[in-house]
């Protein structure tokens, strides 16, 4: 599986990254959604862990763009926001992660649409 991590926080990054690769997926990265297009339309992505509250452009574009251009691709939001307002602010997603829960709850979201 290759999984796309949008976030503008480093350290969050480095930290979905490792893990992720830690258990033998694929992983690229992005700051911003400016680069997570362009990582987009150049690789093949299964899955996109993408944050909502970002610099410069949010992630609620990066979604209504992805459904469009990359309607295979599943996306789990991961936000600070509680689950209910991520699933207001962007209906649809194949799920939805509180980055205050345990990374084990993220992996096991992972590993669940791996499998679907």
């Amino acid at each position: 599986m290759n999984i796309l991590v949008v976030d503008d926080e480093e350290r969050i990054r480095s930290v979905f990254v490792k893990i992720m690769q830690r258990d033998g997926f694929h992983v690229i990265e992005a700051a911003n959604v400016a680069d997570a297009y362009e990582l987009l339309l150049e690789n093949p992505v299964d899955l996109i862990l993408l944050d909502i509250n970002m610099m410069d452009v949010d992630g609620t574009v990066l979604y209504e763009i992805a459904q469009i251009f990359c309607e295979k691709s599943k996306i789990i939001i991961t936000s600070v926001y509680p689950l209910e307002d991520q699933k207001r602010l962007i209906r649809g997603a194949a799920d939805y992660y509180d980055k205050s829960d345990s990374l084990q709850v993220l992996i096991r979201k992972v590993n669940r649409l791996n499998q679907i």
